[in-house]
């Protein structure tokens, strides 16, 4: 039975205004004959974090991150900027970043569940959730908090001979929950202007298929916008990069292999072992100077994947048949099982607003680690499934003029 669908309430933004105190007829700052002058009104987008790091010390790098929350498509990133150093400006990296669908088929044919499609809402979280140093967050005052807001230490990011770093984030994180399953979404903004984003599948296994292996397919929607936005111009294109490793008889060198994604048009790519494939956003108007050379800025969708997932039980199925697709970004098209019919008009991706849709797979084989099933009794399976992760890095090239948070002499 699927759960009752629940109305979506949209978010609207909320104005502070900042009202100026009027002085009295003797205070010498006012105007003469004239009206006191008014501040003007600051806007606060809703649900918007700006976060310094490192979190306890004098800024170096910056992320401003709106988020929201929505039945069925759980936590969503509106738009992200991340801001370089002290001096420099806001650079935006992403508009809309959801996860458009997650496809659970099972081996034996069915069940096969479109978990998203089925407007699923996500769990209340509590300070157990958070732990000793997350936030509990509410999407709208009154609303139970969903999201949970975390700095993490992600660990050493260099060392050389002299010098060792570890990094930090801001992972905002909900729940969605799925029934007998939970899916935590996950987003991690990092000090160094990449961005993670992971799913993770927990819960309980499916009654009656305690036992029988299935996919856990996260299936998401991206629009990167370098520099974007409604006042900007589009300038982003996409472009394959493939690792070309030549057979011993070839006499070559190894090389890299850039190329217009899909000859420059909406379209697919399939990611392929041997060839390290990634896709790269490329902003030719935005530049890096180093040692009088000008290298254009670009994030890279780097995977982090079990394998490759292919379904073939349907037309619906069609959008699992390869693991790379980009269109023009339509705000309205959100939904991944569409993306064969988005990209059927062929239009540029270069130099344009561009979405790209991305397959994470997680290939679960049941364990008896997985719960624990009543000695002589039928019943549904107790315990719980520990996490399994699946997901995907954009890692931004040519930002930086040098190694970023590095202790550089000035």
């Amino acid at each position: 039975m699927l759960p009752v669908r629940i109305a979506t309430t949209l978010l609207i933004g909320v104005s502070v205004a900042v009202m100026a105190v009027a002085g009295d007829a003797g205070d010498p700052a006012k105007p003469k004959g004239g009206k006191q002058p008014q501040p003007p009104i600051v806007k606060t987008p809703a649900n918007e974090i700006i976060q310094e790091f490192p979190s306890n010390g004098e800024m170096e790098t910056a992320w401003k991150v709106e988020w929201d929350t929505v039945t069925g498509y759980g936590l969503f990133i509106k738009g992200a900027w991340f801001k370089k150093g002290p001096t420099d400006r806001w650079l935006q990296v992403l508009g809309d970043a959801r996860i458009s669908e997650l496809f659970v088929p099972y081996h034996r044919g069915n069940p096969r569940f479109w978990d998203v499609s089925y407007d699923f809402g996500l769990c209340t979280v509590t300070k157990d959730d958070a732990g000793p140093f997350g936030k509990l967050l509410r999407a709208r005052p009154g609303d139970p908090p969903t999201v949970v807001r975390e700095i993490r230490d992600r660990g050493v990011i260099y060392k050389d001979e002299k010098h060792t770093r570890r990094g930090q984030a801001l992972v905002l994180w909900a729940c969605l929950e799925a029934a007998n399953y939970r899916y935590i979404m996950e987003y991690g903004f990092q000090d160094d202007g990449a961005i993670t984003f992971r799913v993770g599948s927990t819960g309980r296994n499916f009654g009656g298929a305690e036992y029988e292996p299935h996919m856990h397919n996260g299936l998401w929607r991206v629009n990167v916008n370098l520099d974007g936005g409604p006042d900007q111009p589009a300038n982003n294109s996409v472009y394959l990069v493939e690792h070309v490793e030549p057979l011993p008889q070839a006499k070559a060198k190894s090389r890299t292999q850039i190329t217009p994604f899909n000859g420059g048009k909406e379209g697919w790519a399939d990611w392929n072992a041997e060839k390290f494939t990634t896709v790269r956003v490329v902003n030719d108007k935005i530049k890096t100077t180093q040692r009088g050379v000008d290298y254009v800025l670009a994030y890279d969708l780097m995977p982090l994947r079990m394998g490759n997932a292919r379904h073939f039980a349907g037309p619906k199925e069609l959008c699992t048949q390869h693991d790379f697709w980009v269109t023009r970004n339509r705000p309205k098209q959100l939904v991944y099982t569409e993306v064969p019919n988005y990209v059927k008009p062929g239009e540029g991706v270069m130099n344009t607003d561009v979405v790209l849709w991305h397959s994470t797979p997680a290939h679960h084989e049941p364990r008896l680690e997985d719960g624990k099933m009543p000695d002589g009794a039928k019943g549904s399976i107790q315990g719980v499934t520990h996490t399994m992760w699946a997901g995907f890095t954009l890692r931004p090239r040519n930002l930086f003029a040098q190694t970023p948070l590095y202790p550089y002499s000035r």
